[in-house]
């Protein structure tokens, strides 16, 4: 998640390889002849040949040879616009965790409060799902967070006396002014506005594909960087490095 993966029960969309997060992308329109060679002379294979320019430039420009050779992920571009929450949402989030506390629990279910709560897997997390903006957050709408009577029971279970209203009330105090339109009413400008105790096991062990493949990265090479290209309807909208340190943009 933004911020937040530093994020199961659905189908896992793949978030990492750009040419397949939405069926309907529109194709680039038609060119002419002279203006495909020029295109094609400075972006030989589309975006990933775009982006390979961008590196080796990138390179050049910072005394930077390895960075031409810096392995790449993609994320798809969304729009972030930030919007009050729905109140009808919020409403139906309300109902929806008052409702849990009628589920029966497993009988097979880890005690209250004993789940740890799993740390980043790399340093690139942070900074890379920073950059991507929280895309996959947006199944957190309708999943309602993927919060589940564990998780409130875990918090009852450290507050003796208080009713299951009350830790309603708690999660729903984490809702910002505003949250990223058509996302979950906790994605926030900055990433997640629930702690990370507060995250369903879902957010917090979520991670997409270019998550993992810069995981991979970073195995092998703590202080290793990677490249991520940012596209849409087949077109590079931005690109930069990612590191521990952060993030470089390589296009703006």
């Amino acid at each position: 998640m933004i911020g937040a993966g530093r994020v199961s029960s659905w189908t896992v969309m793949p978030f990492g390889n750009w040419q397949d997060y939405d069926g309907r992308m529109t194709r680039s329109p038609s060119k002419s002849t002279r203006a495909k060679a020029a295109a094609a002379a400075i972006a030989p294979a589309g975006p990933a040949g775009e982006l390979d320019v961008a590196k080796a430039a990138a390179a050049r420009a910072w005394s930077a040879p390895a960075l031409a050779a810096a392995p790449v992920v993609w994320l798809r571009d969304h729009a972030a616009e930030m919007v009050p929450p729905d109140a009808a949402d919020v409403a139906d989030l309300r109902t929806f965790l008052l409702a849990l506390e009628g589920e029966r629990q497993p009988a097979a279910a880890d005690p209250p409060g004993v789940t740890p709560v799993e740390e980043p897997g790399s340093a690139l997390d942070a900074p890379l799902c920073a950059l991507c903006r929280g895309r996959c957050c947006r199944f957190g709408l309708d999943g309602r967070a993927f919060l589940e009577p564990r998780d409130l029971r875990a918090w009852l279970a450290r507050r003796p006396g208080a009713a299951w209203a009350d830790a309603v009330d708690h999660w729903l105090g984490f809702i910002g002014a505003q949250h990223l339109r058509g996302s979950c009413l906790f994605h926030g400008r900055a990433g997640c506005t629930l702690p990370r105790e507060r995250r369903s096991d879902v957010c917090n062990r979520f991670a997409c594909d270019a998550l993992e493949q810069a995981r991979d990265v970073a195995a092998a090479e703590p202080r290793a960087v990677v490249v991520a290209g940012i596209a849409a309807s087949h077109e590079l909208r931005r690109a930069a490095v990612v590191s521990g340190d952060g993030v470089r943009p390589l296009l703006p």
